[in-house]
């Protein structure tokens, strides 16, 4: 089986492996050679993720052939502060090729279940947590526990009104944030189904857009933040 690679390098000072095929996997590494050693475990973890929520899995990795198809270097725009949805500076980050590709509708559906399993496993995580856990402040952190929580919802917001997908602005967002995630949730429901084989693509602040893109970023965005937690949780 055929596994392409999308590479985005100096991201935050690292590098980062898509899988492009499979929204939602990727590998970090100190440079791309650690990236892409990172990736099958990651791949492998992925697989069964998803055969531990479905009975109807549509992964099933075996005999990997890993390909480099892109390559991506992020730079920054340090004087563009009002577009991003928080912190300062604006990281413009990949824009693969394979971005202009149409989603197809089982891929949406197969996107939204993953975006949903990483919700449903976000939102028990916290549950079990210790309310001051959730509000204390971390050395090197910029945000604390819920702090993360808003920013993932802010995400969500951020890139859909890349494209003009949505009306709501940073101040409509809730201020509870379990009430802001389902927000955010809500919209991503609501407007990911209209991405259905169509091609669409904005270049906005410097940066490109298109729908690939949009459903690339939201599931990374989202397990990215989950494993922050984590992290943070067990230093506790």
């Amino acid at each position: 089986m055929q596994i392409r690679i999308g590479l985005e390098n100096n991201i935050e000072g690292r590098s980062l492996a898509w899988a492009l095929d499979y929204p939602g996997c990727f590998a970090y590494g100190m440079d791309e050679a650690e990236a892409l050693i990172r990736l099958p475990r990651a791949l492998l973890k992925y697989e069964i993720w998803i055969k531990d929520h479905t009975s109807k899995p549509w992964v099933d990795f075996k005999d990997m052939d890993m390909r480099v198809v892109e390559r991506f270097e992020t730079f920054c725009i340090n004087d563009m502060y009002e577009l991003v949805p928080d912190g300062k500076g604006y990281e413009v980050n990949a824009w693969f090729l394979d971005d202009w590709r149409p989603l197809s509708k089982i891929e949406i559906e197969q996107g939204l279940k993953i975006f949903h399993w990483q919700r449903e496993e976000l939102l028990a995580g916290l549950a079990t947590l210790n309310p001051e856990i959730l509000e204390k402040d971390f050395p090197g952190q910029r945000w604390n526990i819920l702090g993360i929580v808003k920013h993932i919802a802010n995400g969500e917001r951020f890139y859909l009104s890349r494209i003009n997908l949505t009306d709501l602005t940073r101040q409509e967002l809730l201020p509870d944030p379990e009430a802001r995630l389902k927000q955010t949730a809500d919209q991503v429901d609501k407007i990911f189904p209209s991405f259905a084989d169509q091609v669409k693509v904005i270049g906005i602040e410097g940066e490109f857009w298109s729908y690939r893109k949009i459903l690339r970023r939201t599931l990374w965005h989202q397990r990215d933040h989950i494993e922050h937690i984590k992290e943070l949780a067990l230093a506790e």
